[in-house]
């Protein structure tokens, strides 16, 4: 081994960018896209121009170019998150949906900061809706092939319940009780469930809600695209009497269309729960479900005892159906006002908060590319200065030979480059925080 002639020791304290009062980032210069197209033709291996390249033809709406300039700058450099979350709104934009989560997916891996993990699954639950929608124009183009393929004989599919009155107050019941109905279902062992965002989809896309159509012949040919073996239906509907309802459901078979089961319960309004478990109960009575005694425990529970509660919740799904997260907040969060221990409305609540926060987010932003400290782009996507001290780069240039050690946070990284580095030297990152307070401390000894 070599000895060490003199050692060179420098240290740097980081502080955590984004203080109280500070003022807010500047927005980037317009990219002279000329240019740039310009210099990586000449440096076509620079993974930083290519991921910048991308975003530039992203913010011009060149979104074929961009895919496939941000395509090589994730093959230059697998663990770059910025290029990586820009390629999966491009692909977003190009409709390929499945490319776009699997790139929100690896760039979800690729950071240890909860707020991007965050907004990357909001991203996700974002674009699960789109994928809904899609998969249900697709389940309508190819009906012929999907009816003629067997379905799962345990699926069940549970259809939009439909409000028939005068008082517009209590039409989104409808929504509130098929939900009721999935989740209570879902707790029987013998019996699939299919998600009610996903059968909601293929109803818009049918507009069975608008026509009214919603006859068997029509559920059961839903049922067959949904490859759901049984289709539930069902309706409230208010009576002449003061404040009373009834409530009806059926189960068809989704192969001829025939009635298997029947629950139908009339009361008054303030007993809409006991009614639906009264309903509930007939059904999988009538389906030859024996139920163990912790389903019947479980089926007997109700999410909450205030039906103002319900009716705000099921405002909620309504405001969620139709892509108001906004008003989906504030209905999940009137429900939860009300009753604090409705579950199922504070996490609804939550997640819907979470979306609205993140649909605000622009797209520099999620990648991280926001330009909130003075930047360098590492080609890797760590263009913010701090991050890039965070990551372990670090800004001195060491003769071959020499020994590089990081240390930040509980475990130092060393290597010894085999020749003069380019400018500046990274040595890859050692599992810190990002946010962290703290000491970087750099050892060089050169030969």
């Amino acid at each position: 081994m070599r000895s060490v002639k003199w050692p060179f020791v420098a240290a740097a304290v980081v502080r955590a960018s984004g203080c109280a009062g500070s003022k807010p980032p500047a927005q980037p210069a317009p990219v002279n896209l000329q240019a740039l197209e310009s210099e990586y033709a000449r440096d076509a291996r620079n993974a930083g121009l290519a991921t910048k390249l991308g975003i530039a033809y992203y913010d011009n709406k060149q979104f074929s170019r961009a895919r496939d300039v941000l395509q090589s700058a994730v093959a230059l450099g697998e663990r770059n998150y910025t290029a990586r979350v820009y390629l999966g709104l491009t692909h977003e934009e190009l409709g390929q949906l499945d490319s776009a989560r699997a790139q929100y997916t690896t760039a979800s891996g690729l950071t240890s900061d909860a707020r991007k993990k965050s907004e990357i699954q909001d991203r996700l639950t974002l674009l699960t809706r789109k994928e809904l929608r899609a998969a249900a124009k697709e389940a309508i183009a190819k009906e012929a092939t999907l009816s003629s393929q067997p379905a799962a004989d345990n699926a069940v599919a549970v259809f939009p319940f439909r409000y028939v009155g005068s008082n517009a107050d209590l039409a989104p019941l409808g929504r509130g009780l098929t939900q009721l109905m999935i989740s209570d279902l879902a707790k029987v062992n013998r019996l699939k469930l299919l998600e009610r965002e996903r059968v909601q989809a293929l109803v818009d896309e049918m507009a069975l809600t608008e026509s009214g159509k919603v006859d068997p012949a029509s559920g059961a040919r839903s049922g067959r695209m949904l490859r759901a073996a049984r289709v539930m239906q069902g309706s409230v509907q208010a009576l002449p009497t003061r404040a009373g309802l009834r409530l009806d459901a059926a189960v068809l078979s989704s192969a001829n269309a025939s009635v298997v089961a029947t629950g139908t319960a009339t009361d008054q309004l303030q007993q809409l729960f006991a009614m639906q478990k009264q309903v509930l109960f007939r059904i999988i009575q009538q389906l030859g479900i024996t139920l163990s005694p912790e389903e019947q425990r479980a089926l007997s529970e109700r999410p909450t005892a205030d039906l103002q509660a319900f009716l705000a919740f099921s405002r909620g799904l309504e405001a969620e159906d139709r892509g108001d997260w906004q008003g989906a907040a504030e209905n999940f969060g009137a429900a939860v006002a009300r009753d604090p221990n409705f579950k199922a409305a504070k996490d609804k609540q939550t997640a819907a908060q979470s979306i609205v926060a993140t649909i605000g987010v622009s797209a520099p932003e999620l990648a991280g590319n926001a330009g909130n400290e003075p930047t360098r782009d590492d080609g890797l996507g760590n263009s913010n200065r701090w991050a890039i001290l965070r990551d372990g780069v670090l800004n001195t240039s060491p003769s071959t030979g020499g020994t590089v050690v990081s240390r930040m946070g509980p475990a130092p990284v060393s290597r010894q480059p085999t020749s003069k580095p380019d400018f500046p030297e990274a040595t890859g990152g050692d599992g810190v925080v990002p946010g962290l307070n703290g000491t970087i401390i750099i050892i060089i000894t050169r030969p």
